[in-house]
């Protein structure tokens, strides 16, 4: 049985993350390999009122179940195939690493970079301060791409 590699992208607030689901679904398809979708949902610090955190963290898994749909659909437009989706809780940085860990068929993290001088948070964290514990590699594809070049980059060396 062959094994088939995955991308993984990080679906988050950012406006980069359109990059990262179009690079990582095209390179997928062209690669047949496998798409996942991974979301973390941060804890809020309201320890003294664990009834509203609970409100909280139920709407906030609701909004993030409603933009894995929406970005699941993206990517099997792209790609034709229906990507994985997995939801996350606690602290961004730990919870991908432990993702990756756990998931031996993933063999890239696919982020996208802010046009600006900073990458955005999770590309310095990730390629910077946390790149050492990362088993696998990272592919930061630069925000500004229009949809011809991120398909052009994606379909190179098939």
């Amino acid at each position: 049985m062959s094994h088939r590699s995955k991308f993984l992208v990080i679906i988050d607030e950012s406006v980069e993350v359109n990059v990262a689901v179009q690079f990582a679904s095209r390179r997928a398809s062209n690669t047949k390999g496998g798409l996942v979708l991974l979301s973390v949902i941060e804890h809020a610090d309201t320890q003294q009122w664990k009834a509203v955190e609970d409100i909280i963290q139920q709407e906030a898994r609701i909004e993030v179940e409603k933009k894995l749909q929406e970005w699941s659909e993206v990517a099997f437009n792209i790609s034709g195939q229906t990507p994985e989706v997995a939801i996350k809780e606690g602290v961004i940085s730990e919870e991908i690493i432990k993702f990756l860990n756990e998931d031996n068929k993933v063999r890239f993290l696919v982020l996208a970079a802010s046009d600006g001088d900073n990458p955005g948070p999770l590309v310095s964290l990730l390629a910077g301060q946390r790149s050492g514990k990362l088993p696998i590699p990272i592919v930061v594809i630069p925000g500004g791409l229009s949809s011809k070049e991120i398909d052009d980059l994606a379909s190179r060396a098939q």
